[in-house]
């Protein structure tokens, strides 16, 4: 559990110390193929490129920067669901449903898949995240995600290759923290005992 807590540290502080137009973050076991950050990229130029253009005359204006219009790209697994499905055992496919379901009641709709680690922000849309994230475990994707709502930061969802690594799934045994990690969250956001920073 520390050595979690101080991976997730890292992340956090690499994301608020980076001084990159676009930064990822990717899980360690590299179930997700890094060739796919272009995808990511790609995507993010195209929406920061139309988001620029909406409120500026021209969009050759060379004080254009990626960096500063937040944004958000997610890899997804979503499109591999129903081959998981049909592979997974029956109690898997029961958590892996209940764990969406808590999800939707706790960051809303919108991502189908939150726990892909492969995931790319403009540095405007990571100063204002991980300047507020909380969360230091399972959890913190879904944090993520109900602070872009938050901040009105578009998500883009993007399919990305990905390969079950063995000995990395997730422990059924971590799910009641999980949960506790979610009402945490929940309780702390609508009460306002957690503040958020602008």
């Amino acid at each position: 559990m520390a050595k979690e807590k101080l991976l997730e540290n890292f992340v956090k502080q690499g994301m608020l110390h980076s001084r990159g137009e676009l930064l990822l973050m990717l899980d360690a076991d590299g179930a997700t193929e890094v060739t796919d950050l272009e995808k990511l990229e790609n995507q993010i130029h195209a929406v920061a490129s139309k988001e620029f253009r909406v409120g500026e005359s021209t969009s050759s204006d060379s004080s254009f920067r990626i960096s500063d219009i937040p944004l958000a790209a997610f890899g997804s697994r979503a499109h591999l669901e129903e081959q998981a499905l049909a592979t997974r055992k029956w109690y898997r496919n029961f958590l892996m449903k209940g764990f969406h379901l808590v999800v939707l009641l706790t960051a809303g709709s919108g991502i189908h898949d939150t726990q892909c680690g492969f995931k790319m922000f403009t540095r405007a849309a990571a100063r204002k995240l991980f300047t507020n994230i909380r969360l230091k475990r399972w959890c913190f994707d879904v944090e993520l995600v109900f602070l872009c709502k938050w901040f009105g930061i578009p998500v883009i969802e993007i399919s990305v290759k990905w390969t079950e690594i063995p000995g990395s799934k997730m422990n059924p045994l971590s799910i009641p923290s999980m949960l506790w990690e979610l009402a945490l969250m929940s309780m702390g956001y609508r009460t306002r005992m957690w503040k958020i920073c602008s």
